[in-house]
């Protein structure tokens, strides 16, 4: 469903449309870091730093629109993304991920998808990503259920619900996505605690936060499969 439309075209309009919409998405990027900023500021009393939200805003978008510019889900993904931002900034602050926030997080996601579903197949197609996105959600969350069950204290329960928000957007493309989305996070969580240890050599229990390194992987999961589309 992530998969883009292929039109023939020559290859100067053709670029010339990657560049509005890398640009345009760029614009989006940073009106969305000042609003993540203020919002995390006044809904939660955490303070994220201006210039690292807007960047990540901007390079998230960037990145997004270039692959997506002519998919109707380039709107739920840029959500998705800045979302991604907000939850990273805040759990990097406190190691923990309000429950709220997911909560308005996902109202948004479930709106923007249903648009961009139905602008995309119709009422058939808004059917199968209700479907598929509700079930993603399901494994995402079960999924970190079990390893939150096994860590036994070593995963907060935010990560767990922050698994069913990543699963609600990697299941419409494919249910077995949502565990290559999942292992990437984790991948990418290694990655970071590797680089801990041994380039700032902080102890192997040191803990951090994992929101983040999830986030990452479920972007790239989605940024690298979208060619392939609907699996389900």
């Amino acid at each position: 469903m992530y998969g883009q439309r292929h039109v023939r075209c020559d290859n100067g309009p053709m670029m010339a449309g990657h560049v509005v919409a890398v640009a345009t998405a760029g614009l989006g990027g940073i009106a969305a870091g000042v609003v993540i900023m203020r919002w995390a500021q006044r809904g939660f009393g955490v303070g994220l730093h201006g210039a690292s939200a807007i960047a990540g805003c901007v390079v998230t978008a960037a990145a997004l629109a270039l692959r997506f510019h002519h998919s109707a889900y380039l709107a739920p993904l840029l959500a998705f993304g800045w979302a991604g931002a907000l939850i990273s900034g805040i759990d990097l602050r406190t190691h923990l991920i309000p429950t709220r926030l997911l909560g308005a997080c996902a109202a948004v996601a479930v709106l923007l998808l249903c648009l961009a579903a139905a602008l995309d197949g119709g009422l058939a197609g808004l059917e199968r990503a209700c479907v598929a996105a509700a079930i993603g959600a399901a494994l995402g969350w079960g999924s970190m259920h079990v390893i939150w069950r096994a860590a036994r204290g070593g995963l907060g329960y935010g990560d767990v619900r922050l698994g069913g928000y990543l699963g609600m957007h990697l299941g419409l493309g494919g249910f077995v996505m949502v565990w290559w989305g999942l292992l990437a996070g984790f991948a990418v969580a290694a990655l970071v605690g590797a680089v801990g240890v041994v380039v700032l050599r902080r102890g192997a229990d040191y803990r951090f936060a994992l929101g983040p390194s999830l986030i990452a992987g479920a972007l790239a999961a989605i940024w690298w499969s979208a060619p392939t589309g609907l699996a389900v």
